[in-house]
């Protein structure tokens, strides 16, 4: 009786038995699997073998895991969990670097599964200013109603990302897969999910839970409203101090004293977590909770999940990568992500994943701390500018020169490093065009810290000087990118802010990011050579024997020896 009530049992676990119903999508009972389960209720055998997959299947998820700003040497051998585990065990391409220039969020991600550059998928900034409008746009801004973000105003959706992803390939040669892409940011979440995955989630941080758009979903699933994450603490300790773990002291004066400058940092509201390690630990979280109730991995054929962690991102701007906090947060993640690794094998099956890991870019050191070390050029007191300063002395020099502008407008339109010739103005006035932007031009590269000043004109003609030139052309989107790109000197940062750093460079401390492949197919080593991010999606392409657009920027990386 007890065999026949286990059998039951299990007939009755629509967890075990099926996928996700609402999904139409029911898990294949083979054979062997029907026969152990009349052992299980006849002969009282072990109900695990009906759960184990078969190894020689191939994967049976790819997973991508990026994670927001990580330099490369951050990541070795010696970290004792996942990070350092991938490290040993996978196939690190240790000069593996971005081949773009503006190294910022968006862009970052957009390459990693489109086998595109930034500017021919179409994104080629975290933002960009409108041509027209002149008004600045968001890398995933979608105003359609049929995009609107449940419970928001707001409106997201991959309409501005100009290609398909590895996503969206792996659904053509296989309509059953399963595509999903999660993180704390929308807009990473957004371009890895491709034109037409099954989901792409992120987290409302005015709301305080993970949520998705209409251009995914007609409503949100039930249990993603019902989750909720372990318990957070109130407050992140660290070691702090002066100890000799690689770490500058705790308190630094450049660092950002919004959340404390020294350890314990308060987590006491939404703004407060997304600056603190448990942000990750808490996707993380979601990921195997989306694992286990969308099945993912357990059918025939490959499933698609890619993961960004963004917490290393904000606590880089608000601390810098030498900090007691950076450090602090990449052994956590180190730990988390070992954790996440082993509970995501329990659930998919031994040697049944393919895995990368990555990051979208990395980031300057406080430039007060880069100049107190002696590292970088920048000729600037304590390397940082005002962004302000920067615009406003070019708004005065162009009224100066072509006469004052109507009220409330600018000869030319200024975010970030980005300047955009404000041409119905040019056209009213009568000033030609190519004029303002070759005073505006010449005005910004005579500023103290700025290396060089790239037009639109001169990058789509293939002008300018190597490495850079190719960088900037392969950022380029002939619609979508500003007239002027400032870039800055090596070590230079302009800001908004007073403290704290940040990243969008073409210099290798922004560009050199960790790419190392794991799992099923993968043989473990340190390659060195050329290796970039663009070159994932191929390389997983290869691996899986599907078929991607003909026109790629990236390459199949070798992953074993040949």
């Amino acid at each position: 009786m007890v065999g026949f009530r286990a059998l039951h049992e299990l007939m009755e676990n629509r967890d075990t038995l099926y996928d996700n119903m609402s999904s139409g999508r029911m898990e294949v009972i083979t054979r062997s699997a029907v026969a152990c389960i009349l052992a299980i209720g006849l002969l009282g055998l072990p109900a695990a073998c009906v759960t184990k997959p078969d190894p020689d299947a191939g994967p049976g998820l790819v997973l991508l895991l990026a994670i927001d700003q990580l330099r490369r040497g951050r990541v070795h051998a010696d970290l004792p969990g996942g990070l350092g585990r991938l490290v040993r065990e996978g196939r690190f391409f240790v000069d593996a670097s971005l081949a773009h220039a503006d190294t910022t969020t968006c862009p970052g991600h957009a390459t990693m599964l489109t086998g595109r550059h930034p500017g021919p998928a179409g994104i080629p900034s975290n933002a960009f200013i409108d041509r027209e409008s002149l008004r600045v746009v968001y890398c995933v801004d979608d105003p359609g109603e049929d995009a609107s973000v449940f419970g928001s105003e707001l409106g997201r959706s991959p309409h501005k990302l100009r290609v398909t992803a590895l996503g969206d390939w792996m659904k053509a040669a296989r309509p059953e897969t399963r595509v999903f892409a999660l993180s704390g940011k929308d807009r990473a979440a957004v371009t890895l999910g491709g034109q037409r995955p099954d989901a792409a989630y992120w987290f409302d941080w005015d709301r305080g839970h993970f949520t998705t758009s209409h251009y995914y979903l007609d409503e949100l699933p039930r249990w993603i409203r019902d989750w909720r994450p372990s318990p957070i603490p109130s407050k992140w300790e660290h070691a702090g101090g002066d100890p000799p773990n690689g770490a500058r002291r705790d308190d630094y004066p450049a660092e950002d004293p919004e959340y404390s400058r020294t350890s314990p940092h308060p987590v006491q509201d939404l703004p407060e977590l997304y600056a603190s390690p448990f942000a990750d630990q808490m996707t993380l979280e979601f990921a195997l909770a989306l694992v286990t109730r969308e099945h993912l991995g357990r059918g025939d054929g490959p499933d698609l999940l890619a993961v960004s962690l963004s917490a290393t991102d904000t606590i880089g701007h608000l601390y810098g990568p030498n900090s007691q906090e950076a450090r602090d947060a990449i052994l956590r993640l180190d730990r988390a992500l070992g954790s996440f690794l082993d509970q995501l094998e329990q659930r998919v099956g031994r040697g049944r994943v393919l895995g990368v890991l990555t990051s979208d870019h990395g980031v300057l050191p406080l430039p007060e701390w880069w100049q107190e070390q002696g590292k970088g050029s920048c000729p600037l007191a304590g390397g940082r500018a005002s962004l302000s300063a920067l615009s406003t002395g070019l708004s005065e020099r162009l009224a100066d020169r072509f006469g004052p502008p109507p009220p409330n407008q600018q000869w030319v339109v200024h975010f970030y490093n980005q300047f955009r010739l404000n041409r119905r103005l040019a056209e009213a006035r009568g000033v030609d065009p190519d004029a303002i932007l070759e005073v505006a031009r010449a005005h910004l590269a005579n500023q103290p810290g700025v290396a060089a000043v790239w037009r639109a004109s001169e990058i789509a003609a293939d002008g300018g000087d190597e490495p850079f030139a190719t960088l900037y052309r392969n950022s380029h989107d002939p619609e979508r990118s500003a007239d002027l790109l400032v870039q800055p000197v090596s070590g230079c940062l302009f800001s908004p802010y007073e403290h704290g750093t940040s990243h969008g460079s073409p210099y290798p401390y922004d560009r050199d990011v960790p790419l190392i492949f794991f799992g099923t197919g993968v043989e473990p080593g340190r390659i060195p050579g050329p290796a970039a991010t663009v070159d994932i999606a191929p390389t997983l392409a290869a691996a899986l024997a599907i078929t991607g657009p003909s026109e790629l920027d990236g390459r199949a990386l070798p992953l074993v020896e040949r």
